[in-house]
């Protein structure tokens, strides 16, 4: 009967004590969980941080970059700012060096352009005896480019503009068929006649009669043509006054020399 008790007693106590030993199990297991969660929680913080840092880590880092490119940029076009300086400089110099010549220019000019005028007087007094009278004649344009050349208030290079255009016009008459009316003298006596320019190889007068004189670039006098070119000279005159159109004409014109 003792040992029943006993052994009632001693299990009680090992429920009791199975129990209490459960309870702290228990009690530790849940801690034990909820410092894992919290672990958990505290590195899913931890990572999301990271992953902040990351983004704007990359983020600076494209910025830098941009920030790169921009001071490359301005440092290119620096150094193409200090290249355009440096051709302006360059080009101030040599203008400064062209206005410092501009005094010996104009005092080597003036004598030039007088002795163009010169030439050109010399060349039209040798040359057939064509356009010479009147106001627009060669003569008096060169009487105008002597005055020019004096002129103070003439800018030097209108002055040599207008003798450049006198020496193109002389040029054009070689080049040219042309027919005018003139008054030439003979015998003292006023005379009208056509005259046929036929570059400068020739000089046609035309009378009123029919009549008609020649004169060669190589001859000082003139000579009467034959008749028979009555109809040639006419169709060239009227070619010269764009009166008809352009064709074949003959004039008595004189050959080859034999070189000496």
């Amino acid at each position: 009967m003792v040992n029943l008790k006993n052994l009632v007693r001693a299990s009680l106590m090992a429920t009791v004590a199975a129990s209490a030993f459960g309870g702290a199990a228990v009690a530790q297991l849940d801690q034990t969980l909820s410092v894992a969660r919290s672990n958990t929680e505290d590195g899913a913080q931890t990572q999301r941080r990271i992953d902040q840092l990351d983004d704007q880590r990359t983020d600076i880092e494209l910025e830098y970059r941009a920030l790169l490119e921009q001071i490359e940029s301005q440092r290119l076009f620096v150094e193409q700012q200090q290249v355009f300086i440096r051709s302006q400089e360059n080009e101030v110099e040599s203008l400064q060096a062209q206005i410092d010549r501009v005094d010996s220019i104009e005092t080597d000019l003036a004598p030039m352009m007088r002795e163009m005028v010169q030439n050109l007087e010399e060349f039209v007094n040798l040359d057939l005896p064509f356009r010479l009278e009147g106001e627009t004649g060669r003569l008096a344009r060169i009487e105008n480019l002597y005055e020019l050349v004096d002129d103070p208030n003439v800018s030097p290079a209108e002055r040599y503009r207008v003798i450049l255009n006198a020496y193109e016009i002389e040029a054009s008459y070689g080049r040219s068929l042309n027919a005018y009316e003139d008054t030439v003298l003979e015998e003292g006596v006023p005379v009208n006649v056509t005259v046929l320019q036929i570059g400068r190889v020739a000089m046609i007068r035309q009378y009123d009669d029919g009549s008609m004189t020649i004169r060669h670039n190589g001859s000082s006098e003139w000579e009467e043509l034959p008749g028979s070119y009555e109809a040639n000279v006419t169709r060239a005159i009227r070619i010269a006054q764009e009166v008809t159109t352009p064709s074949v004409f003959l004039t008595p014109l004189p050959g080859p020399t034999v070189a000496q």
